[in-house]
């Protein structure tokens, strides 16, 4: 997006303080959109959010192309766009707003390592994983240089690192960076629970995919008692542990561990965010198999069948699309509806293939 010209600024000097007196009431202005459209954000009321924040932009740009409550604006406009998946805007604001910043303050200031942590996680939601890793690289450095290499933002960047790492197949480095961000998280885990039991569910989710299931088992019930303790039973981030322990246990051919935990998890993710959700769609899909696994057919093509609808109502990820119609699929051919089963397997087949292969070469 492009930046406003100087022409506000030429007016001022030809008004005089004729155009000083209303300044006060703009900031006033400002802050009240953008207030209002940062909570609407966090309170996931997104529509709200976009209006407030771009009102707040139109504000912010009378102060000046270099003004920091523009780049404070436009970073956080970034991360409501790329929740909604319009990541060529989101990133292209983030990219504006951390020219500001850095323009402004410098390379090593706690904004600045905001700005890259907004645009390394859009490379990130967007599938870029060697694009974040050079920037969550790059902010790692810059955040032990600011803060201290024990400081928990630290270990913040260590986790998302090590998930970009673990994406990458670069295992040793995930790894390595899991365990240290752990022992960070550690030493301040009575000031900051939730943020250990995020680390703590990182690196069982990690074990879990390398198959280290006794590992996994340890860090998620860990995670799990600690959510619940910090942030109430009910909490989504509790689903969310739920779902991983119980996904662990159905690696491990124990679906009936399993159920309890996916069930509860699902009814967790129903409260919360609706029946229509993708968090929903992928817990019911993982409880669709472990049905099937029980030789419970019923109620695995009930919920295979319920997670696809989803995926197909909301798109989303064709990787999860693709991974609920070969679920829906196993349960076809389970019930020997094989035609149908192959009809769904040539188009998860087709989606897999339309993905661009990740670049594992960048550093």
């Amino acid at each position: 997006m492009r930046l406003a010209t100087g022409s506000r600024f030429v007016a001022g000097l030809l008004l005089g303080a004729s155009i000083l007196a209303p300044a006060p009431v703009r900031g006033a202005d400002w802050k009240a959109e953008h207030d209002a459209g940062w909570t609407a954000y966090k309170e996931g009321r997104l529509d709200e959010a976009i209006q407030r924040l771009r009102a707040a932009e139109k504000e912010a740009r009378a102060f000046g192309e270099n003004d920091l409550r523009l780049a404070t604006t436009l970073d956080h406009l970034a991360w409501v766009l790329g929740s909604e998946g319009n990541y060529a805007e989101a990133e292209t604001l983030a990219k504006s707003a951390l020219a500001i910043r850095e323009k402004a303050i410098g390379a090593d200031k706690d904004e600045v390592l905001t700005s890259l942590n907004t645009l390394a996680s859009l490379d990130d939601l967007q599938g870029q994983s060697a694009e974040a890793r050079s920037l969550y690289a790059r902010l790692l450095k810059a955040t032990e240089k600011t803060h201290g290499a024990d400081d928990p933002s630290v270990a913040a960047v260590l986790d998302n690192l090590a998930t970009v790492d673990h994406l990458l197949g670069k295992t040793r480095d995930a790894e390595a960076s899991y365990k240290r961000a752990l022992a960070i998280r550690e030493k301040s885990a009575k000031d900051s629970p939730a943020a250990l039991a995020s680390t703590l569910h990182n690196f069982g989710t990690f074990y879990v995919d390398q198959e280290k299931y006794t590992e996994a088992e340890t860090l998620l019930k860990r995670a799990l008692t600690t959510r619940e303790k910090a942030l109430g039973a009910d909490h989504p981030d509790v689903a969310t542990t739920l779902e991983e322990l119980g996904w662990l246990y159905a690696s491990q051919g124990k679906p009936a561990e399993a159920e309890p935990l996916l069930k509860r998890a699902l009814d967790l993710y129903k409260a919360d965010l609706g029946p229509e959700h993708r968090h929903v769609a992928a817990c019911e899909t993982k409880l669709g198999r472990v049905y099937l696994a029980e030789g419970k057919a019923t109620e695995a093509d009930t919920h295979c069948r319920h997670a696809l609808a989803i995926y197909e109502l909301i798109g989303g990820d064709p990787l999860e699309r693709a991974a609920a119609l070969e679920d829906f699929a196993a349960v076809l051919r389970k019930s020997n509806r094989v035609a149908e089963a192959v009809t769904l397997e040539t188009r998860a087949r087709s989606l897999r293939d339309s993905l661009p292969k990740p670049d594992t070469t960048k550093p």
